[in-house]
């Protein structure tokens, strides 16, 4: 137990043996914890461009799936879209027209994959 008026340490006593103040009430609150908090993070990947462990898809395999097997959905499919992959092999590529709009997005750097990070 510590007392309440110069904080040391005074045992069952019911008089601090230092200070001489009485202690009303018995048990005492402890003493309060202090806590270090150190950031420990280590993601590498805090840059979209550059660095970092997230793999990454091509630019370019997707251009040359989507190219050549576009109107399936192959290249939805390579970067993670499973979803409107199916869409595009349903629907031959949204008639030649999605096709298309992808080739074009892939091109200018546009595309995204499914956690939308660009295509490298």
């Amino acid at each position: 137990m510590y007392c309440k008026h110069c904080g040391k340490e005074m045992g069952d006593a019911k008089f601090c043996p230092h200070c001489g103040a009485t202690q009303e009430g018995g048990q005492q609150p402890a003493q309060p914890v202090v806590v270090n908090v150190v950031n420990s993070n280590t993601n590498q990947n805090t840059n979209i461009n550059g660095g970092g462990n997230y793999p990454y898809k091509s630019k370019w395999t997707a251009f040359f799936l989507c190219l050549f097997l576009g109107f399936l959905g192959a290249h939805r499919f390579y970067v993670g879209k499973g979803g409107t992959g199916i869409i595009w092999l349903l629907t031959v590529g949204l008639g030649g027209v999605g096709w298309l709009i992808d080739l074009i997005l892939i091109l200018m750097g546009s595309f995204r994959d499914k956690a939308g990070y660009p295509l490298r």
